[in-house]
C-alpha cells in the first residue's frame, strides 16, 4: 500500500492517529498515577514534553506518516523517547504501555529487516531500563523477564498483519475499479455500436435512398425534387451533427463522472463559453447507470446548444433534483421559444432536429420527456428518468403550447 493510494492512505492515516490518542491516554494517565515520591520535576517535564510530542504528531500525521515511510530509521527517535520514559518510571505500570505503541506503530509502517530492528532494540532496552540503567530495579520474575519483553514483538507483529490487511484490502479495491472500468468500456462500445446503428447508419440509408430516387422526380416533378433535395440537406445535417456527437463522446470524459457533477460542470462551462447568465439548482450527488448517465448529459448538452444557436436567450435555469422515485432535470430558458405541433415531421421542417434526438435518447432508457414552449415565452425541457427498478412507461411528450 503507498501513501498515493487514496483509499489506503485513509486507513493508515486513521490507524495512526488512534495510536497516537491512545499514547496520549497512557501519558495523562501516567501522570495521574505516579507516586508523589517519583515525581520529580525531571519526570514531570519529561512526560509533560512527550504529551505535548505526541500531541503534535496527532495534527501533524500528514506531514509525519509519509516521511516515516520513507524514512524507516526516524522511528529510532521514537524508541528513545520511550525508552527515556521507561527508565524514569519502571517496566511496570503505565509507562511500559506508552513504549508498547512504538513496536505497533513500527508493525504499521516498517517492513522486514527495520521491523525487527524496532523491536529487537527495544527488547534490549527494555532490560537496560529494568536492570542496568534504571533508578529502581524491578522484581526479577516471568512477567519481567519474559511476558513484558515479548509484548514488543506481539505488538509488531499486530501491526504488520493490519498493514498487510490493509494492503490486501487496497488490491482487491484496485482489482474492483479495475473491473469497473473494463466493464464501462465495454458498455460504452456497445453504446457507440448501437448508436451508430440506431442514428447515423439509419439516416445515412435515407439519406441514400433519397438521392437514389432524386433523378426520377427531377424529370416527372421538378417542385417535388425541390422539396426531396431539401429533405436530404436536412438529412445531411442531422448525420453530420450525429456524427459530431459520436466524435466529441470519444473524447469527452464527462459520462464517467457522477451525473450530478457532470451536468454542474458542463452548465458552467457553457455558460463561461457563451456569456449566458445560467442559475444552477443541481443536487451533485444525484447519480445514473452508465447508459442513462450517457443519455441525461447528451441531452443537457443538446439543450444547451438549441439554446445557444436559436433561442436568443439572456438567461438560463439548470436543474437536477430527485422527485419521488425519478431523476429529473429541467434546462428552462427566456428566449424566444417557437411554435409548433407535436407531430415530427413538423418539427423536422422547422429546423427542430435536437427535439427529435433528445425524444429518442429518451425513450432508450426509459424516461418521459416534455418540451413547454411557446413564442415570446421560452422553452423548458423537461427529462425524468425512473430509478433502476421503478416501473417505466418511456412516454415522451413533445408539448409546445
Amino acid at each position: 500500500m503507498e501513501w498515493d493510494d487514496p483509499v489506503g492512505a485513509v486507513r493508515l492515516g486513521a490507524t495512526f492517529r488512534l495510536l497516537m490518542q491512545v499514547r496520549i491516554l497512557v501519558t495523562a494517565l501516567t501522570l495521574a498515577l505516579v507516586s508523589s515520591g517519583r515525581m520529580t520535576l525531571e519526570t514531570l517535564l519529561l512526560l509533560s514534553g512527550v504529551g505535548s510530542l505526541s500531541v503534535i504528531v496527532l495534527f501533524s500525521w500528514k506531514q509525519i506518516v509519509p516521511s516515516l515511510l520513507k524514512h524507516p530509521v526516524l522511528i529510532g527517535f521514537d524508541v528513545f523517547v520511550a525508552y527515556a520514559v521507561l527508565e524514569i518510571g519502571g517496566v511496570t505500570g503505565p509507562f511500559f504501555l506508552f513504549t508498547v505503541v512504538t513496536s505497533m506503530l513500527a508493525g504499521l509502517l516498517l517492513t522486514g529487516r527495520w521491523l525487527v530492528a524496532v523491536c529487537g532494540m527495544q527488547v534490549l532496552l527494555y532490560f537496560a531500563a529494568s536492570t542496568g540503567f534504571g533508578a529502581t530495579r524491578e522484581l526479577v520474575n516471568f512477567q519481567t523477564v519474559v511476558a513484558m519483553p515479548a509484548f514488543y514483538l506481539v505488538a509488531g507483529f499486530a501491526g504488520a498483519r493490519l498493514r498487510h490487511l490493509y494492503d490486501r484490502q487496497s488490491q482487491l479495491e484496485a482489482a474492483r475499479r479495475t473491473a469497473e472500468v473494463v466493464a464501462a468500456a465495454a458498455e460504452e462500445r456497445s453504446r457507440l455500436a448501437r448508436e451508430m446503428h440506431d442514428s447515423l447508419a439509419k439516416t445515412l440509408r435515407g439519406i441514400a435512398l433519397s438521392a437514389q430516387a432524386l433523378p426520377l422526380w427531377v424529370d416527372r416533378a421538378p417542385v417535388r425534387a425541390a422539396e426531396e433535395a431539401r429533405r436530404i440537406a436536412a438529412a445531411a445535417e442531422v448525420a453530420s451533427r450525429e456524427a459530431r456527437q459520436l466524435i466529441e463522446d470519444l473524447r469527452d470524459e464527462m459520462f464517467q463522472q457522477p451525473l450530478g457533477r457532470a451536468v454542474a460542470d458542463i452548465a458552467a462551462a457553457w455558460a463561461e463559453e457563451t456569456g449566458t447568465v445560467v442559475t444552477q439548482r443541481v443536487d451533485t450527488g444525484i447519480d445514473l447507470p452508465l447508459r442513462a448517465r450517457y443519455e441525461v448529459i447528451a441531452i443537457l448538452k443538446e439543450a444547451l446548444e438549441n439554446v445557444q444557436r436559436h433561442a436568443q436567450a439572456t438567461a438560463v435555469e439548470v436543474c437536477l433534483t430527485q422527485e419521488a422515485d425519478r431523476t429529473v432535470l429541467r434546462v428552462r430558458d427566456d428566449g424566444r421559444g417557437f411554435d409548433g405541433g407535436q407531430d415530427l415531421g413538423r418539427l423536422l421542417s422547422g429546423g427542430h432536429y435536437g427535439l427529435v434526438g433528445m425524444r429518442e435518447r429518451a425513450h432508450n432508457v426509459g424516461a418521459s420527456l416534455s418540451v413547454d414552449s411557446a413564442p415570446r415565452a421560452g422553452t423548458t425541457i423537461t427529462v425524468a428518468v425512473p430509478d433502476p427498478g421503478a416501473e417505466s412507461t418511456g412516454s415522451v411528450d413533445l408539448e409546445v403550447a
